[in-house]
């Protein structure tokens, strides 16, 4: 033991990085086919390693069992976790093929740090594929469900090549519309291919390719009154009629493959040395209707609502339905286009955005004894999108102009209209560029260095990274507005020192009972499109930008026996200097403005409980819950520029954020289930889940002084500014049946899963503050109120019928 804590001192003041690495052999589930058996005999650690490493219980728990509700775990943005598949940030998309191709998911929950990488706050899952072959290769399944899509179907193969390759083989396919909610659907197929090869005996090369395409029909938020009016919870005013078909204005379309290139080398019997390369490269597209010189064509724009209109007519569509008023009109577009004489006033156009990012990742890992594990490494990333505009659907006219139509009527700016003055007055016609161009870049380079410290009892882990990150914008349009290098060319580039120390102890007492507590503090850039007040055409960067910090503290206790398995968890998380931008329009100063929102602080304190119960040989029983404070905690700073010439419409001011609760998650969530595993294959599961304590993403816009201390007038207003609107708490009570059919060599499993049992439909899945404000007229008075939030609702009664056979 001295001499691994003197080795453990001697690396630290050498300032070594750190590295991922794949878990120590005791840890897998092969571990009992290798060949070093002395550590069964001289090394007791191994009856404490298995409670020290601890499933994330409530993760896997409440995946799937909490309400169809939005869900941020500690009240944390997405981005402070992370998936991690060959040291590359790993997107949700990929992860289906993933599965199919054989990869296994190890969950480390919050401060839990994975081997060789130091994670954030909110836990890394690691992806990664086993040494050993699967007893049964080759799956087929079907499936069918009413959500999002109505078929799917899954292939898998995994086979020798011959000359020691392995092959493995997946496809992964859904079609379909949503039957719930008109003009949501699915075409998708995924296509993964796995290659790998030992070399030498122990070398291993793995080359992974993903290709994704997919086409999605998505849906909106909308207001409480168009809900009500058409009395469905999943009024959707993204599409409308075209000749007598739906046709639906926000569809996503995606190509995105991924290829990733694994290289193992051991280098001794206790060093190994891995090095890994992905690339993600290809086209996403969100279409979106737009109009120049015209009225928008949204149907739940709140000026042709019955509440701003005034009007029985109105009213009286809206609650029949009328497609004309409550949907989009496709074929009215179609006829004012034509009336036009060849410009179009409404068009179909893409949000495109073509990403190119790069990951090269080197790992050293080195055990010096069996209770020191040293690892060190670095990884480089580049991330290069291009964005712009690209038209679509004319719909029915001959072309557009590229140029500002918003400035068209302006009397000081009417002469500065071109989006491309090195091409002014372009002919846009189908399949061209338009309106925008432009490219973000950022780059990155991480050293990091593990120390893992395992003796009989007592385990210690230690994690440093730190790192250097650049952030530019390039113009390929010279806006008229921001001529020369203001729109046009390379920005000043932003650079950053990443950061982050992370500290692990805990102590077995027993083989089925451990504590821990870990520390956390660190500092992160920000996302790369929130340093810039007007990416599409501008360069100008936002004052001052920071880097966020977060500071995180945890302490978890795990009991684990023949029939019971619990952790309990207590953590705070404290985030500062968060940064936003908007782009918005300002309602008292008439404008289109930018908006930059710094020094944004949230603190999250709260505890989670997991346990999983085996009742008896064939039933089992298992709950968690969290309870939580997730708060603002400061006042951020709003800076709000016109969008025209940069002009100040507000500077530094304070919006009163503190207090207000983090939105998109519940404070208080539990989910319990019982299971059932019968004789002759036959087993089930019924589960019930609850969210409370639920508020809408708050906007601080409407809490600085300028709108909630001025343009509201009475006791009234003021209260609608400032009060965050709470949600109904959630309930869900779910079932599944399966049924598996055993054969020689493989097995045949029907499932049926059904959501929602109850046929609830007044949940709301989430919602958000308007960053508009309304002005109301009365005789000679003018008093200004904040819009209705927007919000969307969870699916009722769905269900997912699916048949495997793996052979």
């Amino acid at each position: 033991m001295p001499k691994s804590l003197f080795c453990l001192v001697v690396f630290l003041l050498s300032g070594g990085t750190a590295a991922a690495q794949y878990p120590d052999d005791e840890y897998y589930p092969y571990a009992e086919r290798e060949e070093r058996r002395e550590l069964l005999v001289t090394d007791s650690t191994l009856f404490y390693r298995a409670v020290q490493s601890a499933a994330d219980l409530y993760g896997e728990q409440t995946d799937f069992n909490l309400p169809q509700v939005a869900f941020k775990r500690r009240g944390l943005e997405r981005r402070a976790g992370r998936i991690s598949f060959a040291g590359m940030d790993l997107s949700y998309r990929y992860l289906p093929a993933l599965r199919l191709l054989g990869a296994e998911e190890i969950r480390y929950a919050g401060l839990v740090p994975p081997p060789g990488e130091s994670g954030g706050a909110g836990g890394v899952r690691l992806v990664g594929f086993s040494a050993g072959e699967p007893l049964q290769p080759f799956l087929a399944s079907v499936r069918l469900t009413d959500r999002n899509y109505l078929a799917g179907a899954k292939v898998a193969a995994s086979a020798h090549l011959g000359r020691g390759w392995r092959a493995s083989l997946a496809l992964d396919a859904r079609t379909g519309r949503d039957m719930h909610v008109e003009g949501v659907f699915t075409n998708a197929l995924t296509v993964g291919l796995r290659l790998f090869r030992r070399f030498g005996g122990e070398h291993a090369l793995s080359l992974v390719c993903i290709v994704p395409p997919s086409v999605r029909g998505t849906r909106l938020s909308s207001s409480e009154e168009a809900f009500t009016l058409t009395g469905d919870r999943l009024y959707n005013p993204a599409w409308g009629y075209q000749d007598g078909r739906v046709r639906n204005s926000r569809v996503r379309r995606e190509t995105l493959p991924l290829l990733v290139a694994d290289y193992a080398v051991p280098l001794s019997e206790a060093a190994s040395l891995s090095l890994r390369l992905g690339a993600e490269a290809g086209v996403a597209r969100y279409s979106m209707l737009d109009w120049y010189d015209a009225r928008t064509p949204m149907p739940d724009n709140y000026r042709y609502l019955p509440s701003y209109t005034d009007d029985l007519e109105t009213e009286r569509a809206w609650l029949t339905r009328d497609p004309r008023y409550t949907q989009i009109d496709w074929d009215e577009l179609i006829r004012r286009n034509r009336m036009q004489g060849g410009h179009a006033v409404y068009a179909l156009d893409d949000r495109v955005e073509r990403p190119v990012r790069l990951c090269l990742d080197a790992a050293f890992s080195v055990r010096t004894d069996s209770r020191l594990t040293l690892r060190c490494g670095v990884s480089l990333r580049s991330d290069r999108t291009r964005f712009y505009r690209q038209m679509r659907d004319l719909l029915g006219a001959g072309y557009v102009t590229d140029i500002d139509r918003y400035l068209v009527d302006d009397d000081t700016y009417s002469n500065l209209l071109q989006n491309d003055l090195r091409h002014p007055d372009r002919t846009i016609r189908e399949g061209d560029r338009f309106g925008y161009d432009y490219a973000i870049r950022s780059r990155e380079i991480r050293a990091r260095f593990c120390a893992e410290y395992r003796s009989d009892r007592f385990r210690f882990d230690l994690c440093a990274e730190l790192g250097a990150a650049a952030v530019r914008r390039r113009g390929f349009y010279e806006k008229e507005l921001f001529p020369g290098a203001l729109s046009y060319g390379p920005s000043r580039t932003v650079r950053f020192a990443p950061w982050r120390l992370k500290a692990l102890a805990g102590w077995s007492f027993s083989p089925r009972s451990y504590l821990e507590a870990a520390v956390m503090a660190g500092a992160e850039p920000p996302l790369s499109e929130a340093l810039f007040y007007q990416p599409s055409y501008n360069n100008r960067i936002v004052d001052d930008p920071s880097p966020e910090r977060t500071f995180a503290a945890e302490a978890s206790w795990r009991r684990t026996g023949p029939s019971l398995d619990m952790r309990i968890t207590a953590f705070a998380v404290a985030v500062f200097d968060g940064l936003e931008t908007r782009r918005y329009y300002d309602d008292l100063a008439a404008l289109f403005c930018d908006m930059s929102v710094a020094g944004i602080g949230r603190l999250c304190l709260g505890i989670e409980a997991a346990a999983e119960v085996r009742l008896s040989y064939r039933w089992s029983l298992a709950l968690a819950a969290s309870a939580g404070r997730y708060r603002h905690i400061r006042d951020p700073l709003l800076t709000v520029l016109s969008d025209v010439d940069n002009t100040a419409v507000l500077t530094h001011a304070a919006g009163r954020m503190a207090g207000c609760a983090v939105g998109g998650t519940p404070q208080t969530a539990a989910t319990a289930g019982v299971s059932y595993f019968g004789p002759k294959g036959w087993g089930g599961r019924l589960s019930a889940g609850y969210a409370g304590g639920r508020y809408v993403e708050p906007m601080p816009l409407r809490r600085t002084d300028r709108i909630a201390g001025q343009a509201a007038l009475t006791p009234e207003a003021f209260d609608a500014f400032t009060r965050q609107e709470r949600l109904a708490d959630a309930f869900t009570l779910d079932a599944s049946l399966f049924r598996t059919f055993y054969f020689d060599r493989s097995r045949l499993t029907a499932s049926l899963l059904l959501r929602n049992l109850t046929g609830g439909r007044d949940t709301v899945y989430n919602g958000y503050e308007s960053l508009r404000v309304r002005r109301i007229r009365s005789g000679d008075a003018t008093e200004w109120m904040p819009h209705a939030s927007r919000r969307t609702y969870a699916w009722p009664r769905s269900f997912y019928l699916t048949v495997s056979y793996r052979f």
